[in-house]
């Protein structure tokens, strides 16, 4: 079975997605897009209600020299799913296909601390964080949860605030200071989910505070909030 090639507003930098966990999200974020897509008969038999494992995936060819984004559909550290999985897509990832990067992304960060002693050098952590404000747009781990975790974490990690909701300036500075990753990705709600969103100025000010600090991506679906700015021209964004 081949890698699906990554497409539309995916990360610019990933190559690849690879979904071995599917099923509904017991995060049922509002803004999410797989539950959008659930007009279409495949994508809505996948988020039937629970969680499953897709053991076709596990004879997946993954390739080499590939920039994997495992479990995009899905949050694979999410409560719900077993931890024999998490460890069998772990294993068969690194067993058998050595070779690749993998972005295991999760809004469950103090799960990924089983793994912790397991991460490898292409292993990348990323936490999504959309705000520092609570909302109730998500039954994900609260924000200051999340921060908390990634507190304890103490290899490289990533960041991503998508889509960017109205955040505090300084507390939200402050909170991604305290362990800053090693990039900061970006993106707006692509949905138009009438989030509460941050303004032009606000966006410009936490970027501007980050870029000194860590390499910060802005996600092309960014231009809605921000028209123009200088990280597209340096990231060759079209």
């Amino acid at each position: 079975m081949p890698l699906r090639k990554a497409k539309g507003d995916m990360y610019e930098f990933i190559t690849h997605i690879w979904n071995p966990v599917k099923g509904r999200c017991g995060y049922d974020c509002s803004y999410c897009y797989m539950k959008k897509m659930e007009r279409f008969p495949h994508i809505a038999n996948i988020n039937r209600s629970e969680p499953y494992l897709d053991e076709k995936e596990l004879r997946a060819n993954l390739g080499t020299g590939n920039y994997i984004f495992v479990c995009s559909g899905c949050d694979l550290f999410h409560p719900d799913v077993p931890t024999e999985w998490i460890r069998n897509v772990w294993v068969y990832a690194h067993k058998h296909y050595p070779g690749n990067k993998y972005l295991w992304h999760t809004k469950n960060p103090s799960r990924v601390s089983e793994l912790y002693g397991c991460f490898r050098d292409n292993d990348m952590l990323c936490v999504t964080i959309e705000s520092d404000l609570e909302s109730d747009a998500s039954k994900a781990p609260s924000y200051w949860e999340r921060f908390a975790a990634i507190a304890m974490w103490k290899k490289p990690w990533m960041l991503t605030i998508e889509p960017v909701m109205d955040f505090d300036l300084f507390g939200f500075a402050a909170n991604i200071g305290m362990n800053m990753p090693v990039q900061v990705n970006i993106g707006a709600d692509s949905g138009r989910n009438n989030l509460p969103e941050p303004s032009a100025e606000k966006l410009n000010a936490l970027i501007d505070w980050l870029e000194p600090r860590t390499k910060v991506h802005l996600k092309e679906n960014l231009r809605r909030l921000l028209p123009e700015h200088g990280l597209y021209e340096k990231a060759g964004a079209k």
